[in-house]
């Protein structure tokens, strides 16, 4: 059962251990987690205070001030916490509570990061694309939480954990804003080791490097998760040389310990589980990347039969698996779409899932992503693309696609191959996201230099203008005779006159699902 661990007094002298993360990071996005992307975007001409309550609006509140909700590595940590020291002695709260629960008692400060810098592919990719300029919201936001007065003038020990924790690494962040420690990689083994020398006042190692946690040590969450966010598998194990998660072994999580969490979202409040995992496919697998039907059909199936539960994101899939049996999908479509918040370009139902095509050319996938193919050859990664994408669209499902451009050593050909892959996939219903090669640590390809501008060439351009051109084309059908007025464009120009109709889309689409709902109300 969820803990409250306090009254809703504030509490003399604060609490020993405080957990937050920023504003961004402290919301749901009105329940969308793909607008959470903008975080990446300088949003800086606008004034915090009307993004965080348009944009990025926090979370709910308990009546004694702590979150409702709260990032799922947060909730773990946490977890962990409460184990050691006792649920009476943590919060876990919103930023601006901060003066509520930090005092001269509080002796740690636990902060979780996804991405501070702006330095993830999607941060990197379209700041640089839309021409903005100034700080991403992200790092605005870090940088305003690490200047809150409380930490400022208690002077707790400052402990940063997270995905986007290796951002600050090497960087004056931490000498700037007094950051003490950097946990790097998964906590589980490590956190409460670190927590408890900075209770104790004890040295504490600036950056701790951690290893992959074993089973018994992942705790379960004891509150509630932003999205209902529920892990099923954890690592990978295609050894995708330029993705983090994919240069660990894979494991799954048991299914009794994933409907707990899942009821311990819906039960507090949450519509939605998004189901965490790299690839939904891997749940239960066999050797050679071989999906388990029964055991995905029973998860599905279960996740939707849990009282409360309106929506079911998976967060990733990957192809080869639907081509390897796709009866699968033709059993979890219908329920996925059902419990889908997602509208195709038409207004009909569809469910969404993020896939990987990332290249057409077959030197790349041999080269950089040899187990993305298994269980057949990367010489087959075309093929593969196509059926499986036809696959998903037969089902109901519609993904979001990411493709990368420059990757170390691309040529004019591979990126040749990647646009015939393009073109043999212009009738698919497929939103596209290109990014730019990211090299982000603890990946094989870390050393690289990551792809800017200005080492696009024409080619990449067409491959932006390309993915734009068909995601208004199928995703904002209305909108579509406006791109053709940019057809006769150069690449580059095309793209942002691409962007900017889409972004005018989805605002026209926002504000006329307002008017509806406001007609509703009136009838």
């Amino acid at each position: 059962m969820p803990f409250r661990s306090h009254d809703n007094k504030k509490r003399e002298g604060g609490f020993p251990i405080v957990l937050t993360a920023s504003a961004i990071e402290m919301s749901d996005f009105n329940l969308d987690p793909f607008v959470a992307f903008v975080g990446g975007f300088p949003l800086g001409i606008f004034p915090k205070t009307l993004l965080r309550k348009t944009v990025y609006p926090p979370v709910r509140l308990h009546q004694d001030q702590t979150v409702r909700f709260a990032p799922y590595g947060l909730r773990k940590v946490e977890a962990l916490l409460a184990e050691k020291f006792g649920p009476e002695n943590i919060a876990t709260v919103h930023p601006l509570q901060l003066d509520r629960f930090v005092g001269p008692q509080t002796k740690a400060v636990g902060i979780s990061t996804m991405d501070p810098l702006g330095l993830g592919f999607v941060s990197r990719t379209y700041t640089n694309i839309l021409g903005l300029r100034g700080k991403p919201a992200n790092l605005i936001e870090f940088e305003a939480l690490l200047s809150m007065r409380p930490l400022r003038r208690h002077h707790p020990r400052i402990l940063v954990g997270g995905a986007g924790a290796w951002q600050l690494m090497g960087s004056n962040l931490m000498t700037r804003f007094g950051i003490d420690a950097i946990i790097s990689g998964h906590v589980e083994p490590s956190v409460v080791e670190v927590f408890k020398k900075a209770v104790n006042g004890e040295k504490l190692d600036q950056v701790v490097e951690t290893k992959a946690p074993e089973m018994g040590e992942i705790p379960t969450i004891r509150n509630p998760s932003i999205y209902g966010t529920v892990e099923i598998t954890r690592g990978c194990g295609r050894r995708c040389q330029f993705c983090s998660p994919t240069m660990g072994d894979a494991y799954s999580f048991p299914l009794e310990l994933i409907l707990e969490e899942a009821k311990i979202n819906a039960h507090n409040g949450s519509r939605m589980i998004i189901l965490q995992t790299d690839d939904l496919f891997l749940y239960m697998s066999g050797p050679a990347f071989i999906p388990n039907k029964k055991t995905i059909l029973k998860l599905i199936r279960e996740i939707a039969a849990i009282k409360g539960v309106e929506f079911i994101q998976i967060a990733h899939m990957s192809l080869p698996p639907l081509v390897y049996d796709p009866e699968i999908l033709k059993e979890i479509g219908p329920i996925l779409a059902e419990k889908s918040m997602w509208r195709y370009g038409n207004g009909g139902p569809c469910a969404s899932v993020e896939i990987g095509i990332e290249t057409g050319s077959t030197r790349l996938v041999r080269r950089y992503m040899k187990g993305k193919s298994l269980p057949y050859d990367p010489e087959q990664w075309q093929d593969i693309v196509v059926q499986a994408t036809g696959i998903m669209n037969d089902a109901g499902i519609n993904p979001l696609a990411t493709l990368i451009l420059g990757l170390p050593g691309e040529t004019e050909e591979d990126v040749m191959e990647t646009l015939r892959l393009l073109d043999k996939l212009k009738s698919a219903k497929i939103f596209y996201v290109p990014l730019l090669f990211t090299s982000e640590k603890g990946t094989a390809l870390e050393g690289f230099n990551p792809m800017d501008l200005g080492g696009l060439t024409d080619l990449h351009w067409e491959i932006l203008s390309t993915c734009w051109r068909q995601n208004l084309e199928k995703w904002e059908p209305a909108f579509f005779p406006f791109a053709r007025i940019a057809d006769g464009l150069p690449p580059r120009t095309r793209l942002r006159a691409f962007l900017s109709i889409y972004a005018v889309a989805k605002k026209i689409g926002k504000e006329m699902g307002r008017f509806r709902r406001s007609l509703r109300l009136l009838s």
